[in-house]
């Protein structure tokens, strides 16, 4: 198919491409408040949550990743593209102020807990919105020929940004690095000045994406009919209520619900579901996927495994997640261009389970390692949704790559089970092993719970799954 040229001039593009690489970048620089899970549990454990507690604004983060495919819905025309692109990363901008603000209230800390968790949810919902509108916007305000300038900078400096933001979270967070120290900056003041620092990034974030320069179609989409997403929109509201339901100590409501919301989901996307290679890398996805939301559970095992407050190697367990994942980003790249799409799944899986495995056994420092491990098993994000584009047929790529980016709310409640499991055997007082005590066991046993569904899913994807090696013929 040939590419339909760009109608904007050159100076134009350039300007997009800059644009979409600053927009990139400030996300990254964010990534300590902005990728929920680490930041966010340790906060949530000094204000007295439970692990359950903890993992919630994680699990709600990822939850609402379904959400953009509504925005998308709603929106439709090219018109609204910088609006909503504005408005997401200025939502995500108030959000934070209002956790910064939060923290140096009065208030009680289980109103705080609330806050934190609802900003976990704004950002999964927002922030995925946001990157699907700035790819739009480079995709329709360039060439293709002309991206990679654009794309070079926005993920090969972006991940440097992250490092650069996880290191300042560490400072702010511990009060030093490495010979860096700041004094009179105490608890909780250090965290609402970290909140802070993104408000400002995602401000400047949003007034960059007013800059696009967007040409618009001669004629735009329509909305669809309600009838075409009431089921996706139910699925997603009876997803959060279960969440809620965790919230408030309601468990089976939480299950029953959790149940209704996923037929939801499945019945919504049953075209593609009814694929037996699209199901069988589906369920492998999100079983892989469910190693996303452990990062929080291993946040707090560093009381354990350190004896210190999780908050004080926040920002280095940041810092190891994205340096490991650059060079992993580079070595899987090319790894893949020697293989097929299934070794990438493979690969990356296999990282994950390691970061659980070396989080089990490791003891001292070493069990940082863990967080770069994980880093680089992230990466599955990547991998997984370029197995299924491999084996998607032309015409479903669309619709088969919009469905992908909705695999982690399925995973999501893993996060809350996890929590649940750590907070069920101390509260029981269960050790095995010789672990010193039941807290640390508790700790171990999610993380070897987290293992073994990412286990589950590679053997599928070894015994079940094709190479996938080239994209499905029409039939």
């Amino acid at each position: 198919m040939t590419e339909t040229p760009c109608p904007l001039s050159l100076a134009e593009q350039r300007r997009n491409m800059i644009l979409f690489a600053s927009c990139t970048g400030l996300q990254y620089f964010a990534a300590p408040v902005l990728y929920v899970g680490i930041t966010q549990a340790s906060l949530c454990n000094r204000l007295g949550a439970d692990d359950k507690l903890a993992n919630l604004p994680a699990t709600f983060y990822f939850a609402m990743t379904a959400v953009p495919a509504i925005i998308a819905w709603l929106f439709p025309r090219v018109a609204h593209l910088k609006r909503n692109l504005v408005a997401c990363y200025a939502i995500v901008a108030t959000m934070l102020a209002i956790v910064a603000l939060s923290l140096t209230l009065p208030l009680p800390n289980s109103v705080r807990i609330g806050i934190i968790i609802l900003q976990g949810a704004v950002a999964g919902g927002a922030m995925p919105a946001a990157i699907a509108f700035l790819w739009e916007a480079i995709g329709r305000g360039t060439d293709a020929s002309k991206r990679g300038l654009a794309l070079s900078l926005a993920f090969g400096a972006g991940p440097i940004l992250a490092v650069v933001g996880s290191l300042l979270s560490q400072l702010l967070l511990s009060g030093k690095m490495g010979s860096l120290e700041i004094s009179g900056l105490e608890y909780p003041y250090n965290f609402a000045l970290l909140f802070a620092t993104g408000v400002p990034a995602m401000i400047l974030a949003s007034f960059l994406a007013s800059r696009f320069v967007v040409p618009l179609p001669t004629d735009e989409a329509a909305r669809e009919p309600f009838s075409h997403v009431h089921d996706l929109c139910a699925g997603i509201c009876l997803t959060v209520a279960a969440l809620m339901s965790y919230y408030f100590d309601m468990a089976l409501l939480g299950h029953v619900l959790l149940a209704v919301g996923g037929a939801l989901f499945v019945h919504h996307f049953r075209d593609i579901l009814s694929q037996r290679v699209l199901l069988l890398a589906t369920v492998v996805t999100v079983l892989l996927y469910s190693g996303n939301t452990i990062p929080s559970n291993m946040n707090l095992y560093t009381s354990e495994v350190l004896g210190e407050l999780p908050e004080k190697f926040a920002g280095y367990q940041n810092t190891l997640r994205f340096s490991f994942k650059v060079v992993a980003g580079f070595l899987l790249g090319w790894l893949l261009t020697k293989s097929n799409p299934k070794a990438g799944i493979m690969l990356t899986g296999c990282l994950f389970i390691a970061a659980q495995l070396w989080a089990i056994f490791a003891t001292g420092t070493m069990y940082l390692i863990a967080f770069g491990l994980y880093g680089a098993g992230e990466l599955v994000g990547v991998y997984a949704p370029n197995y299924i584009l491999s084996v998607s047929r032309p015409s479903q790529v669309r619709r088969n790559m919009a469905f992908v980016t909705m695999l982690m709310a399925p995973a999501a409640p893993t996060g809350y089970l996890f929590g649940a499991i750590s907070d069920s055997i101390r509260e029981r007082d269960i050790t095995m092993f010789n672990v010193a005590n039941s807290k640390a066991f508790g700790f171990r046993v999610s993380f070897a719970a987290c293992a073994a569904m990412m286990l589950l899913g590679l053997v599928l994807a070894a015994v079940l799954l094709p190479r996938g090696t080239s994209t499905m013929s029409e039939e």
